[in-house]
């Protein structure tokens, strides 16, 4: 089997997570290569300017033209991983528009230009603290996510996204409780998550989330995916940002097995049956089970 992966762009992963990023895909590589796999890799910017002869493609771009020119690949045939319409389903503007502004589980929000000819009145926006977040694509620097907590702190923000080109903006509720980061690969049991205060501490009470972050996830159209949620004290679960093949960098090694074993699997499927679905299954750890 041939596959080509692509790294996501540095504009997309500030700081830490470029390196971050770099790991999982190549370590994911590495896994297939074990596999028998023939694996190439190469960079985002290259997406559209290099001939993609392979039938299959695992990515981790989040740059317009680039899933643009996956899309385009996809309707031709090819399996791409994530789809790039999930992919650009994670765009916020987007998401709003699959999810609807108050689907049930989903800390409320909406999209508001930042143009101060066309946004509304700010006082008809916040209800109380919330968040501004860059409506395009996922944040890329400083000011394109801002907790504020009066009127005259959004409309700064938003003439900050405004000043710096950004059409749109999320404003979003602020909810009170424990911000958790989760992670996942749809079909092969992985889940796992941590308070982003503390990696060391996982929240009992968020396993109830599972099958919520789950079912919004099919709804984006992801199959390698993470996010954060807020924990209330109720027990409660808001959900607040969806991501597409994230790091996982606190679990890297065992991501890489779930994440090559999904990729296979859907390879397999698409090719026809071709390969051996049962060599696949016992070269990868067991995780039906969580």
């Amino acid at each position: 089997m041939k596959l080509i992966g692509i790294h996501r762009d540095p504009l997309y992963s500030p700081a830490q997570h470029g390196e971050n990023d770099r790991m999982i895909l190549e370590l994911t590589a590495d896994r297939l290569r074990r596999r028998g796999c023939r694996v190439e890799l190469i960079q985002e910017r290259q997406v559209g300017r290099v001939e993609i002869e392979h039938e299959v493609v695992f990515s981790m771009c989040q740059g317009p033209d680039a899933v643009n020119a996956l899309v385009a690949l996809e309707e031709r045939g090819r399996l791409v991983v994530n789809s790039p319409l999930a992919a650009r389903r994670c765009f916020r503007a987007e998401m709003l528009r699959v999810l609807g502004p108050h689907w049930n589980g989903v800390a409320p929000a909406m999209m508001v230009p930042t143009d101060p000819g066309a946004r509304p009145d700010p006082a008809l926006i916040r209800t109380g603290p919330c968040w501004v977040k860059r409506g395009d694509v996922h944040a890329t620097e400083p000011g394109d996510v801002v907790r504020v907590e009066s009127s005259g702190e959004l409309v700064a923000a938003l003439d900050g996204m405004h000043g710096r080109g950004v059409g749109q903006a999320l404003v979003q509720r602020h909810v009170e409780g424990t911000v958790v980061k989760f992670y996942g690969v749809l079909g092969n049991g992985f889940f796992r998550f941590y308070c982003e205060r503390d990696r060391k501490v996982a929240p009992v009470a968020f396993w109830s989330a599972r099958p919520l972050v789950e079912r919004l996830v099919r709804e984006v159209g992801l199959l390698v995916y993470g996010g954060d949620a807020v924990l209330t004290d109720q027990g409660q679960v808001a959900v607040i940002d969806i991501n597409d093949w994230p790091s996982f960098a606190c679990f890297r090694e065992e991501a890489a097995d779930a994440i090559a074993e999904a990729i296979y699997l859907r390879a397999a499927e698409h090719l026809g049956g071709r390969l051996s679905r049962r060599l696949v299954v016992g070269g990868f750890p067991d995780r039906s089970h969580g």
